[in-house]
């Protein structure tokens, strides 16, 4: 574990201190079924462990910036049942982008 340490920036010694979290993970499964040929080389330079937390930092970050977007561009409504599928809505479009954008890019 000492020369992993030694081998990653104070930045990304940060970084593998938090467990791989929903969108590293999903990043995982679409590494595995579209390129399982590339896996080995990034666990050889200690990137399978590392590129998962970046995309779950990058995604978390996006994903509050795209929820104040959506919320500004389209008003919260009132009644229970607005607010469900506003809420519903909201939480699909905001994925969508998430996965297009940074889950499902190819990265080394």
């Amino acid at each position: 574990m000492t020369e992993l340490k030694q081998t990653l920036t104070i930045e990304e010694q940060e970084l593998m201190q938090n467990p791989i979290d929903r969108w590293g993970q999903e990043w995982r499964k679409f590494m595995q079924t579209h390129y399982p040929e590339e896996i080995h080389a990034l666990q050889e330079n200690q990137k399978w462990e590392l590129i998962p937390r970046q995309i779950d930092k990058e995604a978390w970050k996006m994903w509050e910036l795209l929820r104040k977007q959506y919320a500004v561009k389209n008003p919260r409504p009132t009644t229970f049942l607005e607010i469900a599928e506003w809420e519903k809505k909201r939480t699909l479009i905001i994925e969508h982008e998430i996965m297009e954008q940074i889950v499902l890019q190819i990265r080394g």
